[in-house]
Formats: C-alpha cells, structure tokens, sequence
C-alpha cells in the first residue's frame, strides 16, 4: 500500500518536493534553486530543461531520503509559480523558448493597448508574454501551422515532461493568466481573438484535484496519478484550510500574498484586490480575493546584506523586542513599489523619525512594523469585497517571526495563527492531490493545525492612533518624497 503523497512546488526561486505521510506530516523535503536569466532590462527568464532537471534530482532525493520507492508514491500534486509561460512542442517535449516568468514586463506596452481595447490585462499575467512568444519565436510559429505547438505554465510543464504528450492546467493558474472568463469558467475567447491564440494550443482544463494523467514509468519509476494541481497561492489558501467563507491567509515570503476565501462567488473588493479561482471540483468552482504587499521578507533580507544590521534573518525578532518601541523611527518598506491598496510601481522605502539615539534595534523594529503594517493595508482593502475573517491563519518564511506576528495580531485586532507547516503551498498541492484519490477522506480539506496563536495586546484607541499615524507617513513615498 502507498504511504506518502508527493508534493512538487516549482516556485519562483526554486522547486521543491515534498513527502507528505497518511498523518498528514511531511516527513521528507528536497529543494534546487533555480536560475534565473535576465537578457534584456524587464526581461525575465528561466530554461525549462534546468527546471525540469531540478525537479527530477528533488524528487530521487525525496524518496532516497526515507529509504522509499516510486511505488510508495500514492499521488503527485503539483503547484507553481504563477502566470510564467513557455512553449514546446507537444510530441517530442522539446521546448520551443524560454519560460517567461511573471515578473517579465517586456510586454507592458502591449498591454496598455489592450486595457485601452477593455481587457484587464497587465504585465505580469501571462496573456501578454503568450503574444510576444508567437510574435518572436520562429520555431513556436511553425509548429503552431504544424500542430505541434504546445503553450503552458510550469504546471502544465512539469505534468507533459512527468506524463508524456498531455497539456492540461487547473481553473486556478488558468485564472492567473489573462485569458480566462470567470463567468464561464473556462478560456475566454475575446481575448485570445484580440491576441491571435488558438485555444489549441492552450491546455485542457481540469480539476484542482482528482487524476488527469498518470506519470511514465521510466521517467517518475512507477505510473502514480498526478492527481493535484493549483496555483502557489491557491494551494497555501487550501494548506491552511481556509475552506469557509472569509477565512483568510497570508504567506510571508520576499513579498507578502494575502488570500480570502469568497466561496462561489466573485468578489470584488477595494483597491488593488483582484478576484482568482481558488480551486474548482466537479461543477462547484471556489473563488478567492487577493492582495499583495511587494516588499515583505526581502525587507529584512535588506536589513541583512544591505545595512549589516544582523548576520542572519532569524535574528530580527528578538532584536527588534529588545526595545520596548521604536524610538520614533519608523519605516515604509517600498523597496518595488507599493502594491494593494495603492498600486504605486514608482513609490520608493522611506526611514524616518532617526536620531543620534536610533539603534540597529530601533531600525529593525520600525521595519518589522512597517510589514505588518502593510498586512493591514490590504486586509483593509480585502474586507470590502469579503466580510473580515475572526483570524488570520499564516505561513511562509517569516512567519516564524514572533514579533512580526504579534505586531501584525496588534494591528489588525484579531488573534494570528501560525501553520504548523511552513510552506503552506506545497502542503496544499499534496491534500488536493490525496484527497483527489482517496488517500485522505475529503471531510480532512478543513482540517487545520496551528502551531502557535498571537492574541491582539494593545486596545482599540491605540490601534487606531498607530493605524492613523501610519497612513499619513504613507502618503510621503507617494508624494515624490521618498
């Protein structure tokens, strides 16, 4: 009997798999960064070849690991990057360009034309790059007039180089990508017309969870159903049970991704939130709002290699607890940009309030309380569309920071609970990929374990004043001051 179900999280920065028991523990973890490559300014690429070799060497090394096998393997769920996009040719798996990654803003001209024709697409959605690629690329062409020519994110990749000839995604990533109809769920065909895609060439839509193709044997070791697929948000959204309407969940990485549940609706929230498909099963599709906060961890990471305030990330909480307050110093950390709410990609980070006083502890303070400040930006902005959730659930590296927590608790007034897994997504893909073949009853979807709560510590005037206080210094970067 298979023991484990295999999580494959093909991220950003890195892809990783993931062992998860019939307790639901991981028990096994593998991990290969992934270069990134960067030709031109705004361009931002990746080999699919080096992907899908790294993925190979994480998962031999998973299963090694316990002393398992292949046939161990009860299922594989798959989540993603999302909004990446790449070519190949079907038959022979053979890529036909590079993986254009969602940060890849070489067609933000393109489309300013097509939001001025009423399509709401932006740089980082996948539509536009899908263009450029049929627009660029010689061999994408020709075996598009052959009928060769395969278009798909690292999902749909990873599903065709573990499956053979298969070109299939989920709801969810498809949402992400700029072609997709919410009302109809499924390929929007206004779009693509504008764009000149074949929906041919796209890939079959199925299920978040539930067997759409199962893996070569002498590719993966044994034929195991790939059986769970959906977006890095969307799979952390599941992973942390966030099953219910309004339950909420934040992933602190580099940036920090919020996600409401908004159940079979689309939502419509305030500024600088946008409606995605969570996940969708048989004929009941589950919709999410989101919001973002650009610069989360890579905050403390500047607090680390750009002003030497400490040797290691994990230093910052008990730093920034060894004062009782900041000491006046206060920091907007818009190192990109400032994202949902305000949507300003020219805001800059500000630090302000220093004198001869400021310690590296005040700095660090006053930059902890600037994320979890931003937090509260966009759960503000979020609870316009979906009423307020009575918790925050939340995962992802800085998560571990106690003080980043209970600040966040303080600010937002309602407890923080810590996943007991850290990466959620990976988590995620593994439960939709189990409970899609019956590894774990589907009753066990709302199943949550936290590893820690942080209780609100401050009173409702004091949030208040702290909240109204924080807004006004906002407002600088956006001046042109910062």
């Amino acid at each position: 009997m298979a023991r484990f179900v295999m999580a494959i999280d093909a991220g950003t920065t890195g892809v990783r798999a993931v062992l998860v028991d019939r307790q639901s523990r991981p028990v096994a973890t593998a991990y290969r960064e992934i270069v990134g490559h960067y030709p031109h300014p705004g361009w931002v690429e990746q080999d699919p070849a080096a992907i899908w070799a790294s993925t190979r060497e994480v998962i031999g090394e998973v299963i090694g690991r316990i002393g398992a096998n292949p046939h161990d393997v009860a299922a594989i769920g798959i989540t993603n990057q999302r909004s990446s996009i790449m070519a190949w040719d079907g038959p022979t798996g053979r890529p036909l360009s590079p993986l254009l990654v969602w940060q890849d803003t070489r067609a933000s001209e393109r489309c300013g034309e097509l939001q001025g024709q009423g399509f709401f697409i932006t740089p980082m959605m996948a539509a536009s790059k899908a263009e450029w690629i049929l627009g660029n690329v010689k061999e994408a062409v020709e075996a598009a007039g052959a009928g060769r020519l395969r278009l798909g994110t690292p999902n749909s990749w990873l599903v065709a180089c573990l499956c053979g000839d298969i070109n299939v995604s989920d709801h969810g990533n498809a949402s992400a990508t700029g072609f997709y109809s919410y009302f109809q769920t499924g390929w929007d065909a206004s779009p693509l017309a504008a764009m000149g895609i074949n929906e041919a060439w796209l890939p079959r839509l199925v299920d978040s969870m539930g067997e759409v193709a199962r893996s070569r044997a002498d590719v993966f070791g044994a034929e195991v159903p790939v059986a769970g697929m959906a977006g890095d948000q969307q799979a952390s959204l599941f992973g942390l049970a966030c099953i219910e309407v309004g339950e909420t969940k934040c992933s602190y990485g580099t940036s920090a991704m919020i996600t409401v549940n908004s159940g079979e609706s689309v939502a419509i929230g305030g500024p600088g939130t946008y409606p995605i498909v969570a996940w969708r099963s048989g004929e009941r599709t589950i919709f999410s709002l989101e919001g973002q906060v650009v610069t989360a961890g890579a905050a403390v990471q500047w607090l680390r290699d750009g002003l030497g305030l400490i040797g290691d990330a994990s230093e910052s909480s008990a730093l920034a607890a060894s004062v009782a307050d900041s000491g006046g110093v206060w920091a907007v950390p818009a190192f990109q940009g400032l994202g949902t709410p305000l949507m300003n990609a020219e805001a800059r980070a500000m630090i302000g309030g220093l004198s001869r006083g400021s310690t590296r502890a005040h700095v660090t303070r006053a930059v902890l309380e600037g994320v979890a400040h931003r937090v509260a930006d966009v759960a503000e902005s979020l609870s316009e569309g979906v009423r307020r959730a009575p918790s925050l659930r939340v995962d992802g590296g800085a998560s571990r920071n106690d003080f980043l927590l209970q600040c966040q608790s303080d600010l937002l007034g309602i407890p923080v609970e810590r996943s007991a897994v850290s990466d959620g997504a990976a988590f995620g893909a593994a439960r939709l990929a189990g409970i899609g073949v019956g590894f774990w009853p589907s009753e066990e979807a709302a199943q949550w374990r936290s590893e820690r709560v942080f209780e609100p510590a401050i009173s409702t005037d004091e949030r208040e004043s702290r909240r109204a206080l924080w807004k006004r210094r906002l407002e600088l970067p956006l001046a042109g001051l910062g």
